[in-house]
């Protein structure tokens, strides 16, 4: 079982328009989870609490890099949404993460226990202990792979091209 998901929060800045917002998790290289409370999230209760304990319900975002997570096939959603957790999640218009609002607190861990699984499962890390947070300003590195055995193929086949 993982640590608990309200272990990992790390308040990343707080506005009167946009509340409090918690850094996001990279759980590996494609997969990023959020967890959000305050006044202005789809929480319970709808206000900014001092001790994150106090909420029973979240405003929860997954997102990845590329492909996006709801790519048919290939994206981490599609291995994602048949979980107990997952029928009230959208993808609201232009946004790129699915969006679920007052996710109970279990589910919440249960998401994150998730996220570490299929990171696991693809090989985009080996265990929960690399699992970071980023900076509200930190760029996200596109990829188009792990970077593993297909991408070690394109330099023979480019040296026996050559040749």
């Amino acid at each position: 079982m993982a640590k608990d998901f309200r272990e990992y929060l790390v308040e990343g800045y707080r506005t009167e328009e946009f509340g409090r917002v918690f850094k996001e998790l990279a759980v590996g290289f494609k997969l990023f989870v959020s967890f959000q409370a305050s006044e202005v999230h789809s929480c319970t209760p709808e206000e900014t609490l001092d001790d994150i304990y106090g909420y029973t319900h979240w405003e929860v975002f997954l997102r990845s890099t590329t492909p996006p997570i709801d790519t048919p096939e290939i994206g981490p959603w599609m291995s994602l949404r048949e979980k107990e957790w997952a029928e009230p999640f959208d993808r609201p218009e232009f946004q790129r993460a699915m969006v679920g609002e007052f996710i109970p607190t279990g589910h919440c861990q249960q998401i994150l226990e998730d996220c570490i699984a299929y990171a696991v499962e693809k090989g985009h890390i080996q265990s929960e202990a690399e699992i970071r947070t980023l900076e509200p300003d930190e760029e996200i590195r596109k990829t188009k792979g792990c970077g593993g055995c297909a991408s070690k193929k394109k330099p023979a086949k480019k040296q026996a091209a050559a040749e």
